[in-house]
């Protein structure tokens, strides 16, 4: 009897320690990345994204990141230089051609480059309208035309080839665009389609990388809507599939667009926090990889990865932090830092250079832009900080 209970004690022992040392390694906070999980993130020198941390990996530089001011009376769209070093200067404010909200939007994509980088759209949420704008080779804008966007307070919009979709989340539907060679915005007749119901407090509208499909976050009834689109852009089918996580928020795609990465604010309680990576199958239904992966922080609402998608940095609303999560080449995802960089008070949009080097997010409550430095295995490093950023600055894009 003594002998079984010792043996049982031991075992026991064994596997707390196990999950000890699996939790300490895979839910790191403010600092120190294991070993182990260095060793992992690395994936033998083969990481993609860690492959501009090479001594002779040389930088690009010369960027453009865009960001709107979301005023009440009069939406503008500010436009910032990025220098090779990673710094912003703002260069241009220029009408959007509607009002804006005049508050928080809550939103991921509020507006979006084409993937040319010739066009940019942005919605207009007090006069429920969504603009286009012509991007010249010096990043400058210049508004082309403004469409009504088919439904009530417009936050978020997506774009493919020439298709252009937006969330009108005040009314809870969707509605497609044909864009014309110089930014006109044409209604697609059947594009028109209602969320799973009303008042769901959508705040993201994406493309599946085939374009073939769209995907849309529903906050207050915990679900993911897919809907398939016929080859003229109108609606064919909905799905309202349910989330893993709860109050599913931002989302993007991970590890060449085969994953899609969403943040789980919890309802905005504190420490309560989590994302969960989802394979996109064939049949275009998700499937989680391993479930909602905490990060302990308060409201994470906003996701942006990196160039090959192997890393996520998320926006934690209630901390004012940004998360740093691996996505493995099966789609897992792992907490790396939970704290990885602090991003001005009520951190909301972030979203990675196309550069692959540096990060920005928005500090809602300090109306600050924060700039930060990858660093190797998900590390982020404070580079410099634009003030005075409009009160109600919503939305970031950047080529």
């Amino acid at each position: 009897m003594k002998k079984t209970q010792a043996l049982t004690a031991i075992a026991m022992s064994m596997l707390l320690f196990s999950a000890c040392k699996k939790e300490n390694e895979l839910s790191k906070v403010q600092g120190v990345v294991s070993t182990s999980l260095q060793d992992m993130i690395s994936e033998h020198g083969a990481n993609p994204d860690e492959a501009i941390f090479a001594a002779n990996a040389a930088g690009t530089g010369g960027g453009h990141l865009y960001t709107q001011s979301n005023a009440a009376e009069q939406n503008t769209i500010w436009v910032f230089s990025q220098s090779a070093d990673g710094m912003l200067t703002k260069q241009q404010e220029v009408n959007s051609g509607g009002a804006g909200y005049g508050a928080g939007l809550g939103s991921q994509g509020a507006l979006i480059l084409n993937e040319t980088h010739s066009l940019l759209f942005a919605v207009n949420a007090g006069d429920n309208t969504v603009s286009s704008f012509s991007v010249a080779a010096d990043g400058n804008l210049t508004l082309k035309h403004t469409a009504a966007s088919g439904g009530a307070k417009p936050n978020s919009v997506a774009v493919h080839g020439n298709i252009l979709y937006v969330l009108n989340t005040g009314s809870s539907s969707i509605c497609g665009f044909a864009i014309g060679s110089d930014g006109e915005l044409t209604k697609i007749e059947g594009s028109w389609h209602a969320l799973s119901d009303t008042a769901v407090d959508a705040p993201q509208i994406s493309f599946e990388p085939t374009g073939q499909a769209l995907y849309v976050t529903e906050k207050a009834t915990n679900k993911i809507d897919r809907f398939t689109l016929n080859p003229n852009g109108a609606v064919a089918s909905a799905d309202f599939m349910p989330s893993t996580g709860e109050t599913p928020f931002g989302f993007d795609y991970a590890r060449n667009k085969k994953f899609l990465v969403v943040s789980n604010a919890v309802m905005g309680l504190a420490d309560a926090g989590s994302c969960t990576s989802y394979s996109l199958s064939a049949n275009g239904m998700l499937n989680d990889r391993n479930g909602a992966v905490a990060n302990n922080q308060g409201a994470p609402c906003w996701v942006g990865t990196t160039k090959h998608g192997t890393f996520a940095y998320v926006a934690n609303t209630g901390n004012g932090t940004l998360s740093s999560y691996y996505i493995s080449e099966t789609g897992n995802l792992y907490l790396i830092n939970a704290a990885a960089g602090a991003a001005g008070l009520s951190t909301i949009d972030v979203i990675v250079s196309s550069d692959n080097r540096y990060t920005y997010a928005i500090g809602a409550a300090s109306h600050t832009l924060e700039g930060f430095e990858r660093k190797p295995f998900g590390q982020l490093n404070h580079i410099g900080t634009v003030s005075s950023l409009p009160d109600f600055a919503a939305g970031l894009a950047v080529y």
